[in-house]
């Protein structure tokens, strides 16, 4: 087994049900693309609750989802939600991969040390970030490239990440919407109210 290293969930996959098919393959509810799971498709060792200091944005555009995904800005220092998932250093490399539509494998991180790496400019999670430790393991993530475009979130997309809020951070409805209206690529594109219907469907 490679080493252990926490990852740093912020968006859809703050929902463990919605990370769960990066690890064991399927079809999310409202995505359009079936993901081939992890080579190794143990569940985490834990999870818990935690803050990237980074802004959440959100941005591009995804083929599953349709519309803009989260991401963190690498050179900001807002805090944004996250939850950290303990799994095995390869097992993070397979989400990368699939995060950028490569097969499981193709991403080696197992002894990769450093605060950033680029994975490839064409692809969209393409930019790995060390974000420090915690008990002693590593915590990594990944993001969008510098100069990402903004733009909005689909509604099935917004409910995965609202589940996850609900879960890891004990966040009511209206707090999600209070943490989501003025992220860059929400604000000014959805309305209170289209934000809350997005995240209660």
């Amino acid at each position: 087994m490679s080493r252990l290293v926490w990852y740093a969930a912020y968006g859809s996959n703050l929902s463990r049900a919605r990370f769960g098919f990066y690890l064991r393959g399927g079809t999310p509810e409202g995505a359009t693309h079936a993901y081939p799971g992890s080579r190794d498709a143990s569940d985490p060792v834990d999870d818990r609750p935690w803050e990237i200091q980074r802004e959440l944005a959100f941005g591009g555009t995804s083929r599953t989802w349709g519309g803009g995904v989260a991401f963190v800005d690498p050179d900001s220092e807002t805090s944004s939600k996250a939850r950290l998932y303990l799994i095995t250093a390869d097992q993070f490399g397979d989400v990368v991969a699939q995060e950028n539509w490569l097969v499981p494998g193709k991403v080696t991180l197992a002894d990769w040390e450093g605060d950033e790496r680029v994975i490839g400019v064409e692809h969209m999670y393409g930019l790995v970030l060390a974000l420090g430790s915690v008990d002693d393991y590593p915590v990594l993530t990944f993001t969008q490239h510098r100069g990402a475009s903004r733009s909005t979130p689909s509604p099935a997309y917004l409910h995965h990440i609202a589940e996850g809020l609900r879960e890891a951070h004990a966040m009511t409805s209206a707090d999600i919407v209070d943490y989501l209206a003025k992220r860059p690529g929400i604000f000014g594109n959805l309305t209170d109210d289209e934000l809350r219907t997005s995240i209660e469907s």
